[in-house]
């Protein structure tokens, strides 16, 4: 009844790796698309962890998330959003403190949309900003497997 046209895929993993002692790193990431008429968002649901113990990160508007392709192409988004990350403890020897940033959206372009269809990711660097205010970033390399799950899911909802 209000003419607005909403597809939304299921979430699909893009990032698993493992925690270095010492090091915060992404464990996982997950992605799901969705189109809004004719706009297009990546929604990123986020978990990073450490051995050590950290304050949660938070993502702010405008937050860049780069994509290299394995053309060589850089695609860069903009987070649409400010999202904190909740922090939880798992209590196994060792504890691991894990941040998770969930529904993160960028918004996505129809020519970024074809760079992705034409291309798959090969790595992925995901900004970030500490509590004290300091931002960072984390570089992921993306598994052959999980390499076309982007592009898979922009076919669902084309």
């Amino acid at each position: 009844f209000t003419g607005i046209s909403t597809k939304a895929t299921v979430s699909s993993k893009i990032i698993s790796s493992h925690t270095t002692i010492g090091e915060i790193v992404m464990k996982s990431a997950e992605i799901s698309i969705k189109k809004i008429d004719t706009s297009y968002f990546f929604t990123f649901d986020y978990t990073l962890s450490s051995y050590s113990n950290f304050k949660p990160y938070s993502i702010q508007t405008s937050t860049q998330l780069v994509f290299l392709l394995e053309t060589d192409e850089i695609v860069t988004l903009h987070s649409a959003d400010d999202i904190m990350g909740v922090k939880k403890v798992d209590a196994l020897p060792p504890p691991t403190y894990l941040c998770y940033l969930t529904n993160v959206s960028y918004p996505v372009t129809k020519n970024q949309i074809n760079q992705f269809l034409n291309s798959s990711v090969k790595s992925i660097r995901f900004y970030r900003t500490e509590s004290n205010g300091k931002k960072d970033f984390i570089d992921n390399d993306i598994k052959k497997d999980n390499q076309r799950n982007i592009q898979n899911l922009i076919k669902c909802i084309l």
